[in-house]
């Protein structure tokens, strides 16, 4: 995953620095008056990360999660989407235990100004690579059912260019870009995340050797600042359209760790997140078809360890115009 990730950057910015000239008019076409109803599915995750320095190992920690179906629609720059969790299998939760979650995403984009927010509570995680760590034979994987994880975040942004480019066209699709165009955007961000277990972070059927490597069973993260980034809608043969963006964040954070003998450390530091969407769709009026994903990655580097977390959401959106 960090090699595609890279890869996808990489990618990004040079086909970025290639579009940057001068375009024509008549760039966004607005079907905001028209009602559009859509079907996707979606699937929502919030993992966690714990590497330490010196150390040839990053602990990978993930939520037991199913896919959900919804139905939503969008009219006049208003939208709602109400989606249902699809069940999990009798076989998926031997293997991966038990999640429970409260999971609330939410953006709201106008023509120059937008902002991306969401409200995670997830409770039981499962540790993804156990053969990293020890000779690990079953199909069943170390879990963490006491382990906690609270993530609040809100990202908003002023775009440069809404004359010529359209986050909606990529991400909400009830506008379309008509010629590839791309903004830098301007933002504030905020977050807040808390991670608790009873025991550490570390599966009790590990070793005692390891489980003192990672001296942590809670940790308390406040982040405030700035982010600055550039987004890019792509538009291929009229019909396909590929959408990035890609929005770094700096700023300040309050860090608080508490050891597993209960001790607390607290310590202020400098905070980095990235925000990263990507955005595919195909047009046969009045239907399309769009898959879109979007991330929020934040790290705490809080000697000598490093906690990575992850707000990622997927979607595949079936939807239809009416009125055209």
């Amino acid at each position: 995953m960090p090699g595609c990730t890279k890869l996808l950057l990489i990618s990004f910015i040079c086909c970025c620095f290639g579009y940057l000239r001068a375009q024509e008019p008549a760039y966004i076409l607005d079907y905001s008056d028209k009602l559009l109803l859509r079907l996707y599915t979606i699937s929502k995750v919030n993992s966690l990360t714990i590497e330490k320095r010196l150390e040839e190992f990053g602990l990978e920690l993930l939520p037991n999660v199913n896919s959900n179906l919804g139905l939503g629609f969008n009219y006049k720059k208003f939208g709602l989407g109400l989606a249902f969790g699809l069940p999990l299998s009798v076989e998926k939760k031997r293997k991966f235990g038990k999640t429970q979650r409260l999971d609330i995403q939410g953006s709201m984009y106008g023509r120059k100004i937008g902002a991306d927010g969401f409200l995670q509570s997830y409770r039981g995680y499962y540790n993804s690579n156990p053969t990293d760590f020890i000779d690990w034979t079953s199909d069943v994987l170390p879990q963490i059912k006491s382990m906690r994880i609270l993530s609040l975040g809100v990202t908003g942004f002023y775009l440069f260019n809404s004359d010529k480019y359209s986050y909606r066209a990529a991400f909400v699709r009830d506008e379309i870009q008509k010629k590839s165009a791309g903004s830098f955007l301007l933002g504030l961000f905020g977050n807040y995340d808390e991670a608790r277990t009873d025991a550490g972070f570390v599966p009790q059927e590990f070793p005692d050797s390891l489980r003192t490597k990672i001296n942590v069973k809670g940790f308390k993260n406040l982040a405030i600042g700035f982010s600055a980034g550039y987004a890019h809608n792509f538009v291929i043969k009229e019909k396909f359209l590929l959408g990035l963006a890609v929005i770094p964040g700096f700023g300040y954070q309050r860090v608080s760790i508490t050891e597993l003998n209960g001790s607390i450390r607290n310590e202020d530091q400098p905070a980095g997140q990235v925000m990263a969407r990507i955005g595919l769709g195909y047009e046969f009026k009045p239907f399309y078809l769009a898959l879109t994903g979007s991330a929020n990655w934040r790290n705490i580097d809080f000697s000598p360890y490093n906690f990575k977390l992850a707000t990622e959401q997927f979607r595949f959106i079936i939807g239809k115009r009416l009125g055209i």
